[in-house]
């Protein structure tokens, strides 16, 4: 195996488990609207930082996961500031009190924007690489030459 399919195996694991850590903050954030989003989301108020704010961070979080789906490095900013965002405003407006709460809530957005950003980068690196490589390099043949040319 190459240096460059371990790379994309690697690259393929962290992309799957970034989008299966989404799915999984998804289905809680449809889970809260189906259960109680009707009562809840039309007495939020913007005057208070659990309320209207809170949600709208939430909201574009779960939006850049979807997102991600198609276009990783968007998606994957959204959903890691939305999660960032979470922390900070259940922080302003609790203190420490909710900080563990709010990061229970946050933890599976921050690391699915996380993984789907290294994820990007790394396509997008390997692909540069690539383009500078020798043609050599980027056949494949790179590897039976050297060895020819050693014996």
């Amino acid at each position: 195996m190459t240096a460059r399919q371990m790379a994309n195996g690697m690259t393929t694991t962290m992309r799957w488990s970034a989008r299966m850590i989404g799915l999984f903050a998804v289905g809680l954030f449809g889970l809260f609207l189906i259960e109680s989003g009707a009562r809840i989301v039309p007495a939020l108020s913007w005057s208070d930082l659990q309320g209207m704010p809170l949600f709208l961070a939430l909201t574009v979080a779960v939006a850049g996961v979807l997102i991600a789906w198609k276009q990783e490095a968007i998606g994957g900013l959204m959903s890691f500031t939305g999660g960032a965002l979470i922390l900070a405003l259940a922080y302003l407006a609790s203190g420490t009190g909710m900080t563990f709460t709010a990061f229970l809530l946050a933890a599976p957005l921050l690391s699915a924007g996380l993984l789907h950003l290294a994820c990007s980068l790394g396509t997008r690196l390997s692909a540069l690489h690539l383009d500078r490589a020798p043609q050599a390099i980027r056949s494949g043949r790179w590897a039976l030459s050297s060895t020819a040319q050693a014996r």
